[in-house]
């Protein structure tokens, strides 16, 4: 019996071993980068790039497909208070309708959003007072946290009941800005993933970010090297802050004659050796990896250098006399008037220096970044002002100055964590530090930005009733005196300036008044100012006048 098993199981085993392989299907190469990793990040970086492209269009769908939401989110709080009323009760009730109630007037009333934002801007407002009142009463539980609460809420709160158009176009913006980032990540890892031919990817987006982490970590080399560049630690420490000085003062001197001269050229000499994106940076690089000694340095150093930078500009000022005044000199008046475009550029300029300072091939740009993103010249700028006793146009020049502090630290945090300086290791161990510090920048991004907005709201109106002026006196000339040219059309608040030539008399302008305050939709004082032109023709025989 036990022999016939052993033949048993021996012929079982040769036939096993004499069995040839089943035959595989060789799939094609190009059906694995069909995955869904990779098939995930081409359709969010192509809705990304659409509502980029088509902001008009983009924005009634987002508004429908919130509605939407916010209708089903109220049918299914509803249909739960029906089938489990002792775990819901009157609060389900009460959310359902409401979350009803907002879904239909922001798809059915035109100004359904504009009421929503209002009413979250009011609460936003109260839970950022109840925040400060928390602080001034020294109740808080964290203080840090109230205050990143108090900054965020209070800010945004304001933004949206007085600014909402502004910010459904920045929510907007920057939902499409991550979907290229989380796209572009996705579609990177699927890829990369090609050649594993036994499987189809079907990860989430936390693994995807996860791998991505893991296989763009820089190693710890890299991390050192990176940091021997941004921070001024021993060995030769003093030499390293000994050089820092010596640009930053000649960098301001060069930049605050520039601007005393009006001479862009020169002032873009100054950018270029200005040392003070280093230590930003290096602030940013310790906030990812939670170097708490490295980032007070850095911030110190930072204050330390504006600090100096504006009493050297004073000094400056007070020992060179002003060849052009301040209010005509362009490289003051361009920077006393900050507004988001300003913010804009120097995110845009932050993620480009922390991404050549942490990739070699591409190190070559941060002489670019350094022309793009004023940050000495404006410092110049604020003590010129200061010296001249012009305290507003000095407040305006220093908040462009921390519109580029701000914007490049937050941007430049973002593009660490995602090039892979900080590993996982410490982002996990060093989170809650990492979240507060980074919500501290954010916070005060959010202050910053109120003032921005405004700035850009009149910039942005004083520009669209400039062209409606224009337009209206073109109009109201071709009807009313079509011999008379029009030279230049100007605006400034409730005044309108016409400056028309013409050897044809003057109009009565009252209806040209009325017009204007019409199509402007406000009271307007009209000036139209009125150069004579003569015509006189002469004979090369007789001298006669004609």
């Amino acid at each position: 019996m036990v022999e016939s098993q052993r033949e048993s199981s021996s012929s079982e085993s040769k036939s096993v071993a004499t069995a040839e392989p089943e035959p595989t299907t060789e799939r094609p190469s190009w059906v694995f980068y069909l995955n869904p990793a990779a098939t995930k990040g081409v359709l969010m970086m192509a809705v990304g790039v659409f509502i980029l492209l088509t902001p008009d269009l983009s924005t009634p769908i987002v508004r429908a497909g919130v509605a939407i939401g916010l209708m089903v989110f109220g049918l299914t709080e509803l249909w739960l208070v029906i089938r489990h009323w002792s775990d819901t009760g009157v609060n389900g009730v009460a959310l359902g309708l409401l979350s009803l109630f907002t879904g239909l007037s922001v798809l059915l009333i035109a100004d359904g959003v504009s009421l929503m934002l209002t009413f979250i801007g009011i609460y936003l407002l109260l839970r950022g007072a109840g925040a400060g009142l928390r602080l001034l009463l020294r109740r808080s539980a964290s203080v840090v946290m109230d205050v990143i609460a108090a900054g965020v809420q209070f800010s945004l709160g304001v933004m949206l009941i007085l600014l909402p158009g502004a910010v459904i176009q920045a929510i907007i913006g920057t939902a499409a800005i991550v979907l290229l980032l989380l796209g572009g990540v996705s579609l990177a890892y699927g890829l990369r993933r090609r050649e594993d031919t036994t499987d189809v990817d079907t990860d989430t987006l936390a693994k995807i970010g996860k791998h991505w982490m893991l296989s763009v970590d820089l190693g710890a080399d890299e991390r050192n090297r990176i940091a021997g560049g941004l921070y001024f630690e021993p060995p030769d420490r003093a030499a390293k802050l000994g050089s820092w000085w010596v640009m930053l003062v000649l960098s301001v001197a060069i930049a605050t004659y520039a601007i005393l001269q009006d001479s862009t050229a020169v002032v873009i000499g100054a950018m270029l050796v200005a040392p003070l994106m280093t230590p930003i940076l290096g602030a940013a690089g310790a906030i990812v990896n939670g170097r708490k000694s490295r980032l007070i340095s850095s911030l110190l150093l930072v204050a330390g250098g504006v600090g100096a930078a504006i009493l050297l500009a004073v000094v400056i000022g007070k020992w060179t006399p002003g060849t052009i005044p301040l209010e005509i000199n362009t490289q003051i008046t361009s920077r006393v008037s900050p507004n988001v475009i300003d913010m804009a550029i120097a995110l845009a300029a932050g993620a480009a220096g922390a991404f050549a300072t942490i990739n070699n091939r591409v190190a070559s740009g941060l002489a670019g970044v350094a022309i793009a993103v004023a940050l000495v010249p404006p410092l110049g700028v604020v003590g010129l002002t200061l010296e001249a006793g012009a305290f507003a146009m000095a407040w305006g020049a220093f908040l462009l100055f921390l519109t580029n502090f701000v914007a490049i630290l937050l941007s430049a945090t973002g593009i660490f964590v995602l090039g892979g300086w900080a590993s996982i290791q410490r982002l996990r161990s060093n989170a809650t530090s990492i979240a507060i510090t980074t919500g501290t920048v954010l916070a005060a991004a959010m202050v910053i930005m109120l003032p921005l907005l405004f700035t850009s709201q009149g910039v942005l109106q004083e520009s669209a009733n400039q062209a409606t002026a224009s337009r209206t006196v073109t109009d109201w000339v071709a009807e009313n005196a079509p011999d008379l040219a029009i030279i230049q059309t100007t605006t400034s608040g409730t005044e309108v300036t016409v400056r028309l030539e013409g050897a044809e008399e003057l109009p009565d302008s009252q209806s040209l008044a009325d017009q204007l305050s019409e199509d402007l939709g406000i009271a307007v004082s009209v000036e139209v100012l009125l150069t004579p032109t003569q015509s006189s023709t002469y004979s090369s025989t007789t001298g006669e006048t004609r």
